[in-house]
């Protein structure tokens, strides 16, 4: 039987340890992968002792009625709301917000707007007191007051106008 080729045959026992000692050798010349970072936002709230509710019903009407363009004087409405705070403190400091309602155009720019036409009505709304100290299970009523002034309405479309406001309570 004759070879084809006629260098011995090289088995992998036969290479001896430097195949091994030059892999471990490139290997650790090899640059180390960069270590990466990444951010973690941690946040908390801590909760108040005490919390304050409105009564009920815990909603109300500001009802301006027939506005006639022709007054000149401001349209005003007014209503109440009543809440109660308990917890573990003998007194409670609260605070009232309101959001400007569906038809805002910016911050307390509060707009009413007209049952079927693309008009508005502007007006503005107050909540008093907006904030202050109450005593634990003492009821405290707020006044909310809401005036349209003679600009607002003396141009405005005939016809009905709404809005809806949510009041925040906090403590």
């Amino acid at each position: 039987m004759s070879r084809l080729n006629s260098r011995p045959f090289t088995t992998p026992a036969r290479l001896g340890w430097w195949p091994v000692f030059t892999w471990l050798l490139l290997g650790a010349a090899t640059p180390a992968l960069a270590a990466d970072n990444a951010t973690v936002s941690i946040g908390a709230t801590v909760l108040s002792k005490n919390n304050c509710k409105f009564r009920y019903p815990g909603s109300a009407t500001l009802a301006f009625g027939n506005i006639d363009p022709s007054n000149s004087a401001n349209a005003t409405a007014s209503a109440t709301l009543t809440f109660r705070c308990a917890g573990a403190s003998p007194t409670v400091s609260y605070a009232l917000s309101h959001n400007s309602g569906l038809y805002e155009t910016g911050v307390n720019l509060n707009r009413m707007k007209h049952a079927t036409l693309n008009a508005y009505l502007p007006y503005a709304l107050t909540l008093t007191p907006s904030s202050g100290t109450v005593a634990k299970n003492v009821n405290q009523t707020i006044t909310l007051t809401s005036t349209v002034t003679p600009a607002g309405f003396q141009n405005a479309a005939m016809g009905a106008y709404a809005d809806t406001v949510v009041i925040t309570l906090n403590p």
